[in-house]
C-alpha cells in the first residue's frame, strides 16, 4: 500500500499503530459491541459478538446470536424465562420510578430546581415527599435500561439522576453514589 508521500506501507506497520486493541479492556460492553459488528461476519466474530453481550438484558438479540451461533431456525427457549424475567423488573423499575419521572417531567416542578443539587433534593423531599431511595431507584432503572440497549431512555433517566445527584471524582473512594448528596456543588 502507498502513503502520501509515494513510499509503500506494509500492514505490519499499520497495526503497529492501531490502538483498538490496547483500548478494547477499557471500553463498555455496549461500546464494544459496534466495533465487533465491523468484523467479516465469521463463526468466530458471532461468538465473539454473543460473549460480549451476553451478560446484559439484550435477551432477545443474544438469542438470536445464538441461534445463528447454533445454525437453529430460532432463538433457543432457554431465552424466553430470561426475557420474562427482564420485561418483569422492567415492570417493577417502571412502577417504583413512576413518582419520580413525573415530577422531573413537570415543568413547574422543573423550573423550581436550581443548580444546587442538596437544595433540589431537599425542595423534592419537602414538597413532594421524594426520599433518597426514590432517587437511588431512577439511577437502578437508568442502569436497567442501558443494560437493555434503549440508550435514548438510560440517557433520560440518567440524566434526570445527575440533577439531583453531585457526580464522582473518585467513586470508589466513596462507595455509594447517592453519598454525594450531603456535597455541595
Amino acid at each position: 500500500m502507498a502513503d502520501t508521500n509515494g513510499t509503500t506501507t506494509s500492514s505490519d506497520d499499520i497495526t503497529q499503530y492501531d490502538l483498538l486493541p490496547k483500548m478494547l479492556p477499557y471500553l463498555d460492553r455496549h461500546l464494544l459491541y459496534p466495533l465487533l459488528s465491523d468484523l467479516e461476519d465469521s463463526p468466530d466474530s458471532l461468538r465473539l459478538r454473543y460473549e460480549c453481550l451476553k451478560p446484559t438484558n439484550m435477551t432477545d438479540f443474544i438469542g438470536d446470536l445464538e441461534a445463528e451461533i447454533q445454525g437453529l431456525s430460532s432463538r433457543p427457549s432457554s431465552y424466553d424465562a430470561r426475557r420474562e424475567e427482564v420485561l418483569q423488573k422492567r415492570s417493577q423499575l417502571e412502577s417504583e420510578t413512576e413518582k419520580m419521572r413525573g415530577l422531573l417531567e413537570d415543568q413547574e416542578v422543573v423550573g423550581n430546581l436550581r443548580s444546587d443539587k442538596v437544595a433540589n433534593l431537599k425542595y423534592l423531599e419537602e414538597q413532594h415527599g421524594v426520599t433518597v431511595e426514590m432517587v437511588e431507584q431512577l439511577w437502578e432503572y437508568g442502569q436497567f435500561q442501558y443494560q437493555c440497549g434503549v440508550y435514548p431512555a438510560a440517557a433520560e433517566l440518567l440524566y434526570q439522576y445527575r440533577v439531583l445527584v453531585r457526580p464522582s471524582l473518585s467513586p470508589q473512594s466513596l462507595g455509594h453514589p447517592l453519598q454525594y448528596l450531603c456535597h455541595t456543588s
